[in-house]
């Protein structure tokens, strides 16, 4: 009793596959009972389906060379005939085959359950953003090993081909198992890194930020950019002019910064601020002075209010004592501190005033001997050291009955030279200050 005449097809072979590999199928015709139709032979046009292609690159499965969905020449020997079948996605494939009258969907595909091959590249990084400089990377935040067709090498480790992670800003990648490196044999699970659980951490330039990952063996990739936002502020610079006239105004700024130097944009709103750095002038004694956010002149070592926006402030101060001052700021938690701190040379302001200092007692119609100073001023009691007697004579006279002699040329009782003030100082015992007339406290 022969067989049949063919009414299914039957696909058989290995029901395990690694992407890209081949195994050898055999399709066997089959009658009605399940007997081998070995009448079924010859050349036969056999379409083959259930078998996806490849993501990366898309690359479609094959038998005997000819793609899936695409009819392939087969030679049936007594009902049966082989050809190698490559596929290339990762999945649990049904494969079908087909004349175009009979097939094998009626309980003669083969199941191949395809697994992926070995890492050759990276891909699909998912980063989250914003992130914030200096602290751990927070949302979903992951990496993925591929096999050449764009499958998901599941069985990845890191330990055995590190990655390394370059960022595009100044700075550094730390916080994973080989700091700025992927080097553990757990950093990967089932070919995924979740590189927020494993505390990636960028600390340095704020802005805009790519990460370059790449590999010891295999294609690296360069992630999506994150907009990398600055730190918590840790402290404050003060910046503005470095020279200034006594008594003048000064335009400074008060900038919060983060640890690797960002302006701090969160540190925003009402700051209470105390100044240091700056002694007071001594005649009168005038206290340097910061203007706060009401338009009002505030003591240094007084808590100033002032408004920040976007990590910074500008404001107005007011030195007073000839000094090279180095201007701190404080907010009670966070300071300027070292090159943090402005330096500002003050000088003195425009000549105000004469301060005189005489050694007693003198002799009548003697020259006075001892130190014997008169110093211009400026109005907070700084030594005018411009100051010249030649562009601003000064008149000598005392309470007594009697001359003053020995100054000036021609007049005795004038200071009028180029020369007579020293850095703001009139020597009068070198000048040769002399008072003839009565004696007496005068």
């Amino acid at each position: 009793i022969n067989p049949g005449a063919a009414t299914k097809l039957v696909v058989t072979g290995t029901g395990t596959q690694t992407a890209g590999g081949s195994q050898t199928v055999t399709i066997t015709a089959k009658d009605a009972d399940g007997n081998t139709a070995t009448t079924y032979t010859g050349a036969k046009n056999i379409t083959f389906s259930g078998a996806a292609a490849s993501p990366s690159p898309a690359t479609t499965p094959t038998v005997a060379g000819t793609n899936f969905g695409t009819a392939t020449s087969l030679t049936f020997t007594a009902g049966v005939a082989t050809g190698s079948m490559v596929l290339y996605k990762a999945e649990s494939a049904t494969v079908n085959a087909s004349d175009g009258t009979i097939n094998s969907n009626t309980g003669g595909t083969l199941n191949v359950t395809v697994s992926s091959s070995t890492m050759t590249k990276l891909g699909t990084v998912t980063m989250a953003s914003p992130q914030t400089n200096g602290t751990a990377f927070t949302g979903t935040n992951t990496l993925t090993a591929l096999d050449a067709y764009g499958n998901t090498a599941t069985g990845f480790d890191a330990s055995a081909n590190n990655i390394t992670l370059i960022p595009s800003l100044s700075g550094a990648i730390s916080g994973l198992s080989g700091g700025n490196k992927l080097t553990g044999s757990g950093d990967f699970v089932n070919g995924v890194a979740n590189l927020t659980s494993l505390g990636l951490t960028f600390t340095g330039v704020s802005g805009t930020l790519s990460i370059t990952f790449a590999p010891t063996s295999g294609t690296g990739i360069v992630g999506p950019n994150i907009t990398l936002n600055p730190g918590a502020a840790t402290k404050l610079v003060v910046t503005g002019t470095g020279t200034q006239t006594a008594g003048a105004s000064n335009s400074i700024t008060i900038t919060a910064k983060d640890a690797s130097g960002n302006t701090a944009t969160g540190y925003t709103g009402s700051k209470n601020l105390t100044f240091s750095g700056a002694t007071s002038s001594t005649a009168p004694v005038t206290t340097a002075k910061v203007t706060n956010s009401a338009a009002t002149d505030i003591a240094f070592g007084t808590t100033t209010a002032l408004t920040f926006a976007s990590g910074a402030v500008t404001t107005n101060m007011k030195l007073y004592n000839v000094e090279t001052a180095l201007v701190a700021v404080t907010d009670g938690a966070i300071s300027a501190a070292g090159a943090d701190r402005l330096s500002v040379a003050v000088s003195a302001a425009a000549f105000n005033k004469l301060a005189v200092s005489l050694t007693s007692p003198q002799t009548n119609g003697t020259a006075f001997t001892g130190t014997n100073t008169l110093t211009a001023q400026d109005a907070y009691g700084n030594t005018v050291t411009g100051f010249a007697a030649n562009t601003n004579n000064v008149t000598v006279t005392t309470s007594l009955t009697g001359t003053v002699s020995g100054l000036g040329s021609g007049v005795n009782n004038v200071l009028n030279q180029a020369g007579d003030f020293t850095s703001g100082v009139a020597n009068l015992t070198s000048l040769g200050l002399k008072f003839t007339g009565t004696s007496g406290a005068g």
